[in-house]
């Protein structure tokens, strides 16, 4: 038979265990990081932060020139991520870099950073 001591330690270790842990903003920034590593991201962040403050789909497809599906989806990746934001205007779409983190609500690290362009 159990004491009531170690009875209380086990169900403590247990209750602990089952404690979803908040995870520090460094671990949060790094998804962000991982978001960007990717060539084609690279390009429309530059776009987007240092060229047109906002743009669609198309208009990112025209001046890239990358593939609507290849736009698309790291588009939704990025804003995924937090480092985009959208608004819609009727049938468009308008992205455009999100300055502000959305781990801790200061500024993003990224907004200076300017990727090498090919």
């Amino acid at each position: 038979m159990l004491s009531q001591k170690t009875k209380l330690i086990l169900t403590t270790t247990k209750t602990e265990l089952k404690k979803p842990t908040a995870r520090p903003v460094v671990v949060r920034c790094v998804n962000c990081f991982k978001s960007i590593s990717v060539p084609s991201r690279m390009i429309i962040y530059n776009y987007l932060n240092f060229k047109k403050k906002e743009a669609t789909v198309g208009n990112i497809v025209d001046q890239l020139n990358l593939t609507q599906p290849t736009v698309s989806y790291h588009l939704k990746e990025m804003k995924h991520s937090g480092l985009l934001k959208s608004k819609r205007i009727g049938k468009e779409v308008f992205y455009a870099v999100s300055h502000i983190c959305p781990h801790h609500k200061k500024a993003c690290i990224l907004q200076n950073l300017k990727f090498p362009e090919k």
